[in-house]
C-alpha cells in the first residue's frame, strides 16, 4: 500500500458550502444546521444536491485502504458504498485515517460521519461510538520470522516467552494483551507492524489473521502463524452516538444485503467466505453490553 496517497478522497462532488458543513460537523459552529429527515445530521450537501456522508477508512487490506491508485477500496469500502451511495443516495466522501488510532477520536470529534474500517465491537468502544449490527467475525494471526523460531501460537505463548512484541495503537489485540498482562509496543498502521517484524525491531507483529494473511503472506522472511480465536471479535460500522437514526437506517439496509446474499457477494471479492460471517443472533447491543467471555463460549464454542 502507498502511504504517501493523499488521505482524501472525493467520491462526490462536494461544494464550498459542504466542505464548510463537514468541518462544523459534530462542534459548537453547527448550532443553526438541522438534521435531515433520513437520520444523517450535519453532513452537507454535494454539488449535484446529494446529502454527503463522509467516511473514513485506515489502510489495512482486505477491510479499507487505497490501491495503487490511490483510490479507496476493501470489503467494508464496498459495503459502504453499496449502502451509503447506491441505496441511501448519499455522495460519498471517503478519507483515509491511517493511524488506526484517531478513527474514533475523530468520529467523536465530528471530523467524519462513519468510519468503515471492520472495527471490531467492544464495550469500551460502545461508549464511544454507535455500531451498526454485526458484519464479520474475525481471528488473529501472528506475523513472525520464517520457521517461527519462538514457537508462538496463541497469546498464552506470548506469556511465556521474553521477545519484542507489537500490535496496532487501539487495536483489540492491544486490549487482550493489556488483559493478560502481556509487554509489548504499538505502532500506527499495519504496514508499521510488519515493517518491525521484517525489519528485526520485532519478533512478532499480532493483527487479525485475514490482513496478515493479505499484506504480509507472501513475503520472503516472514510467515503467517495460523489464525486462532482468543475472544470473539465481530466488525461492523462505527457512527456518531448521536446519529441513531442513519444507524437504523443503514442496518436495515445492511439486513437486506445480509438475508439476500449480497453481502457475501460484495465481500467475498476480498477474500471474506462464510466462515467469517456473524453468528446467527448475534447482535450489536449484546456485544457492546455483555461479557466477551460469555459471549464467546455462547457463540464461538457451540
Amino acid at each position: 500500500m502507498n502511504t504517501n496517497t493523499p488521505a482524501a478522497l472525493r467520491l462526490g462532488a462536494l461544494g464550498a458550502a459542504a466542505l464548510l458543513a463537514l468541518t462544523a460537523c459534530g462542534n459548537d459552529a453547527g448550532d443553526d444546521t438541522t438534521a435531515e429527515s433520513n437520520g444523517a445530521a450535519e453532513n452537507g450537501a454535494a454539488a449535484d444536491g446529494a446529502e454527503a456522508v463522509t467516511i473514513a477508512i485506515a489502510g489495512e487490506d482486505p477491510y479499507s485502504y487505497l490501491d495503487e491508485n490511490g483510490e479507496p477500496t476493501g470489503a467494508t469500502v464496498a459495503v459502504a458504498q453499496e449502502i451509503f451511495g447506491e441505496r441511501m443516495g448519499y455522495a460519498v466522501d471517503i478519507t483515509e485515517e491511517p493511524t488506526w488510532g484517531n478513527l474514533i477520536p475523530g468520529l467523536g470529534a465530528g471530523h467524519w460521519n462513519v468510519v468503515s474500517a471492520g472495527m471490531s465491537i467492544t464495550p469500551d468502544r460502545c461508549a464511544e461510538a454507535a455500531f451498526g449490527e454485526p458484519e464479520l467475525v474475525y481471528t488473529t494471526a501472528f506475523l513472525v520470522e520464517d520457521g517461527n523460531p519462538h514457537n508462538v501460537h496463541n497469546f498464552d505463548d506470548l506469556s511465556e516467552a521474553n521477545i519484542n512484541v507489537v500490535a496496532m495503537s487501539g487495536a483489540v489485540e492491544a486490549g487482550w494483551m493489556d488483559d493478560l498482562g502481556i509487554e509489548y509496543s504499538t505502532v500506527d498502521t499495519p504496514d508499521d507492524g510488519i515493517d518491525f517484524v521484517e525489519g528485526g525491531r520485532a519478533d512478532v507483529f499480532a493483527l487479525t489473521a485475514i490482513s496478515l494473511q493479505s499484506m504480509a503472506g507472501d513475503m520472503d522472511g516472514v510467515e503467517v502463524t495460523d489464525s486462532f480465536a482468543h475472544e470473539i471479535s465481530v466488525g461492523a460500522h462505527a457512527f456518531r452516538l448521536e446519529d441513531e437514526d442513519l444507524v437504523a437506517e443503514f442496518n436495515e439496509h445492511l439486513a437486506e444485503l445480509q438475508d439476500s446474499g449480497e453481502y457475501l457477494d460484495l465481500v467475498s471479492e476480498f477474500g471474506f467466505t462464510e466462515d467469517e460471517m456473524p453468528p446467527s443472533g448475534l447482535t450489536a447491543q449484546e456485544l457492546c453490553e455483555e461479557d466477551p467471555a460469555e459471549l464467546t463460549e455462547q457463540y464461538l464454542e457451540d
